[in-house]
């Protein structure tokens, strides 16, 4: 039997009954259940035969004779009588084929129900066939059926031989090249698991083992050979564990689970592993399969061998450091969600390090890895999200709209560094006012707060109180002198006080998360970054500016709502912008309309053309690389770039150069296209920075931003939208858990990574304490619940007299 029709009947959970029902209700007709299996590779899969929907406005010699053919060819088969029930019962199981009786126009309209079932369904396997009546004139055209959205027509004919023919024909020859395809995706998939860095064991329903790669072979020192087909967890299971102890009595709690287990190998040996059980949910909402994954516990952590190594070889503190930068730069493993491209890099990264004979070979990898890596070909497969956790459904549906097209067009990217100072010829600077900034004189009290702008702990919610919400100007001013920009832009403080102001008044006050308070902690944190050494030496003034202008609109005049929501409402920002990065663009566009309102404002005017034309594409692109829906792909080909192009350097370069980030070590990183990589990064880390704030501060944009999408939910009830994050429902939210969960998704890796590019420790720390923060509060959150009922629920106890 084919391979897909065995995994659609196995996801959908079916059943079959030997009885005949006589109600209008979808009637299952049973045919001797049979068992198809097949390998494919190391994998066993076991799959019922083809299921049939019959819809047939009445029982007549037709339909009994479909109804014999299936039974003849084992195939399961319900049958419905009106659209009512055949939509039911497709929703439910998305049968392979569905036979609609055209012949009887008073029963029921077949063209309309066909076009239902497959708006219900567009992206469904199933084909759809229209029965009609024979044909004594001429042939009638089949293009009505066909744009219908039926595959072909069946001419009635009550012999049984020939309906058991045609059944045979369908599932032997129509569906067998939608089931290639998907054992071609299969077995790539199945290649990946074998190169991953953990031990990935597969069950079905009943815990029979149906696939285990090879770090479990090597984990457990058992073949496939030996245990798949089989429920082996028993033989792996150590002596006196109790039933709470196993893998088996978590995994039918159908939710994801986490923790640690002993295991018992071949010869005897007992491992502790971290472990993680993943239930596949059908459409019943019953597991169809498991997956369990493993990892060895060693006993110590990767610092603490970093530290081993320093005693035993004397490795300078300089060299511990960058090699703890390294360690995370090329530890793609702990991605969240990967890349089926990121798979293919790592594997094509590990036959570069062990083809250790043939130039040729080393010399191909190398040009494919360059190929690869120069491409738009990073877009993730998150789909499986949706089966792990519903929040984490929520955030991928909600933040990454999927149905987004790639906004950022190829611009033209200037060769070489463009040197933009004080003596530039290419700046036409004016007369720079030297009266003092009048509109904005800050109290004593901000001015010694605004002392602290270049260190991560900055309080920029304090500052928000302070000026009454007007942090933009005060804290704007002072950056933006810092980095020196006024000068290199040729223009006094009162035009870029007027350019703040002016885009602080277009950010919406009212918003709870997405406002000017957000816009100025997102400048706050860019400068940060590019404060540190490594994009000092690789950016040059002209980006540093533009990272800052980028900061300050990357959302002006947001309306608290998502790109999604204003797809869905018809706004005319998504018919503007053709429903693709709708906010985004937004952003950009008004940016520099604002800019360009008033000469008074606009700190653009005394540039060259060549110089604000590269600015410009700069920002744009920085403010695009802000859209959730890239999120991914700007951090596979940022880790890319930089295992790529950072070198490890021997002891002795680290004594030569202090701090072990020479540029030995970083050749290609300098190049235009990695420059703009960084600058994608500088300000996707900054606009998603504020969970790794100090504690405080972390809480408070949480719940600021959990009001938000608590207002579109709301919203999206009101006006009868798609909800596009149902799990933020103000009622039953836990924004300890949607904090963490974002954490996971989002921002672990990449803080990771951007502290292995940047070392900034101080952030990734705090990221990950802040992380303990929030699921140490869910716990707390969850006793106090269970406790207020149990209190609740318990006897009142008598009053005792004295």
């Amino acid at each position: 039997m084919i391979f897909t029709q065995g995994m659609n009947s196995l996801m959908m959970g079916t059943s079959s009954s030997q009885n005949r029902r006589n109600t209008d209700s979808p009637e299952l007709i049973n045919c001797q259940e049979a068992d198809y299996s097949m390998f494919y590779g190391k994998m066993k899969f076991r799959s019922n035969s083809m299921t049939i929907l019959l819809v047939f406005g009445k029982e007549d010699a037709q339909c009994e004779a479909f109804r014999k053919a299936a039974d003849k060819g084992n195939y399961q088969t319900t049958l419905t009588k009106t659209p009512e029930s055949a939509i039911e019962s497709f929703a439910e199981n998305q049968q392979d084929l569905v036979i609609i009786d055209c012949r009887h126009s008073k029963h029921f309209d077949a063209v309309k129900l066909c076009k239902t079932l497959k708006e219900r369904h567009p992206r469904g396997h199933s084909r759809f066939l229209a029965l009609t009546n024979k044909c004594d004139k001429d042939e009638p055209s089949v293009l009505p059926l066909l744009n219908a959205g039926f595959s072909r027509r069946l001419v009635e004919n009550t012999n049984i031989t020939s309906c058991y023919n045609e059944l045979l024909s369908i599932d032997h020859s129509e569906l067998e090249y939608r089931s290639h395809q998907q054992v071609q995706t299969s077995a790539a998939m199945y290649h990946a698991l074998n190169h991953v860095s953990e031990s990935i064991e597969i069950t079905d329903s009943k815990f029979r083992t149906e696939f285990v790669n090879r770090l479990w072979e090597k984990q457990t020192g058992y073949s496939s050979k030996e245990v798949i087909g089989t429920e082996f967890q028993d033989k792996l299971q150590v002596d006196n564990c109790n039933e709470e102890q196993t893998l088996v009595y978590h995994a039918k709690k159908n939710q994801i689970w986490e923790g640690q287990q002993s295991i018992r190998r071949k010869n005897g040996d007992i491992i502790r592993c971290k472990c993680r059980i993943i239930p596949m949910m059908s459409n019943s909402n019953t597991a169809s399969r498991y997956i369990l994954v493993r990892q060895t516990v060693d006993g110590y952590s990767q610092w603490d061998r970093l530290k081993d190594i320093d005693s035993k070889t004397h490795v300078s503190y300089a060299g511990m450091m960058y090699q703890r930068r390294k360690d995370s730069i090329t530890r793609f493993h702990t991605m969240t969600i990967e890349t089926p491209l990121s798979r293919v890099i790592n594997m094509l990264y590990e036959a570069q390090t062990s083809s250790g004979t043939g130039n040729i070979v080393h010399s191909a990898l190398e040009k494919v890895l360059d190929i690869l890596q120069s491409t738009e070909l990073f877009s993730p497969h998150i789909h499986q999200v949706k089966e792990e956790d519903p929040l984490t459904s929520d955030y991928v549906d909600g933040l990454c709209d999927r149905t987004a097209i790639n906004s950022q067009t190829n611009r033209q990217i200037y060769g070489q560094k463009s040197s933009i100072s004080s003596s530039s010829s290419k700046l036409q600077v004016g007369v720079a006012s030297k009266q003092s900034l009048s509109m904005y004189k800050p109290s004593a009290e901000v001015q010694s707060l605004l002392q602290g702008n270049a260190t991560w702990s900055f309080d920029i919610i304090q500052l928000e109180s302070l000026t009454n919400k007007n942090v933009l100007v005060p804290l704007g001013i002072k950056i933006f002198e810092r980095f020196g920009a006024m000068e290199l832009l040729g223009i006094d403080e009162h035009v870029m006080a007027s350019w703040l102001k002016l885009i602080s008044d277009n950010y919406h006050s009212g918003n709870p998360y997405h406002n000017a308070t957000h816009a100025a902690d997102v400048l706050q944190a860019t400068a940060y970054f590019l404060d540190k050494m490594r994009p000092k030496k690789l950016l040059d003034a002209q980006e540093e500016i533009a990272a800052l202008i980028a900061a300050v609109i990357h959302d002006v005049d947001h309306p608290a709502r998502s790109s999604s929501f204003l797809v869905n409402t018809k706004n005319d920002l998504a018919i503007l912008y053709n429903d693709i990065a709708v906010l985004e663009n937004h952003h950009a566009a008004k940016g520099f309309q604002l800019t360009h309102k008033s000469d008074n404002s606009n700190i653009l005017k005394n540039l060259d053309r060549e110089v604000y034309e590269s600015l410009r594409h700069n920002v744009i692109d920085m403010v695009l690389a802000t859209e959730m829906a890239k999120h991914f792909e700007h951090l596979q080909k940022f880790i890319h770039l930089c295992a790529a192009n950072i070198k490890p350097v021997s002891e002795d370069d680290l004594e030569k150069k202090s701090g072990g980030s020479s540029s030995a070590m970083e050749s290609g990183l300098d190049s235009p296209e990695n420059r703009r990589q960084i600058l994608r990064m500088v300000i996707k880390c900054a606009d998603v920075s504020n969970p790794a704030r100090d504690t405080h501060l972390a809480d408070r944009w949480a719940r600021r931003i959990a009001e938000e999408y608590f207002q579109q939910t709301e919203d999206e009830h009101r006006k009868n939208l798609p909800v596009m994050m149902p799990h933020f429902d103000r009622n039953t939210c836990s924004i300890p858990h949607s904090q963490y969960k974002f954490m996971e998704v989002f921002l672990l890796s990449m803080f990771e990574h951007w502290d292995g590019f940047l070392d900034i420790p101080e952030v990734y720390e705090q990221l990950q304490k802040n992380y303990k923060y929030w699921k140490d509060v869910e716990i707390q959150e969850k006793q106090e619940k269970q406790n207020a009922v149990a209190t609740e629920t318990s006897p009142a106890t008598p009053a005792v007299l004295s």
